[in-house]
């Protein structure tokens, strides 16, 4: 098996530790901000190692990969620790991340623009350990996660639960979107058809834990 990084096999060990309990208690009594100004992460093994060893380009550029990765790793602080252990290496033995589950997860997590897209992936990988999804699906899950706008997200459990129905055209940026992150195709209707969910996208919508809210003036896409 090839050797994962440096940076990816500390975050590994820091799945399989119990240093993400840690994390998930310090963010749930400090929250996000409080917790990144504090010196909490540099106390916690492992966490400490992943966010030192990555720091290269600057501090600005370090502190929004250190949010991303708090948020990434604090929703697997509920998982008992024999599930994270087994899922991390069910991970490194599937043939796409060939043993470096941890550096592919850490240029995934990188690649992201929003706050919120690391705790999906998270929830992904939580599927995962549960094998409600099988080896394939969550770096599907991944790509589409990378593709579509993080805007757009908040879309896609009334577009799954429709099944299409009532959505914009297949010209809509929104519809657009969903093609091009792989969760919405054309049904090839003779009128031109309308773009429908594809089963990705109600993978993305199961696993990711999303659903539709009636708010006071839109909908909202919630997080369970």
């Amino acid at each position: 098996m090839v050797k994962d990084t440096k940076p990816g096999s500390a975050l590994i060990s820091a799945i399989k530790s119990e240093s993400v309990v840690d994390l998930g208690k310090e963010y749930a009594e400090l929250g996000i901000d409080a917790l990144l100004e504090s010196n909490a992460l540099e106390s916690i093994p492992f966490v400490n190692t992943v966010v030192g060893l990555y720091k290269a380009a600057g501090h600005v550029r370090d502190q929004i990969f250190t949010d991303k990765f708090v948020r990434f790793l604090t929703p697997l602080s509920d998982m008992p620790e024999e599930e994270r252990i087994e899922m991390a290496e069910r991970l490194n033995e599937d043939d796409k991340f060939a043993g470096k589950a941890g550096a592919r997860l850490i240029e995934i997590i990188d690649r992201m623009e929003s706050e919120n897209k690391p705790e999906l992936a998270a929830n992904f990988i939580k599927a995962f350990a549960r094998k409600e999804v099988d080896f394939d699906t969550p770096r599907h899950l991944l790509f589409a996660l990378e593709r579509i706008p993080a805007f757009d997200i908040c879309e896609l459990a009334l577009f799954s639960s429709n099944n299409g129905v009532g959505t914009r055209t297949n010209g809509d940026p929104l519809m657009v979107g969903f093609v091009g992150a792989g969760l919405g195709i054309n049904n090839g209707a003779t009128d031109g058809g309308y773009i429908v969910p594809t089963q990705l996208c109600r993978s993305f919508v199961e696993a990711g834990r999303l659903k539709v809210k009636n708010a006071k003036n839109d909908l909202e896409t919630m997080f369970d």
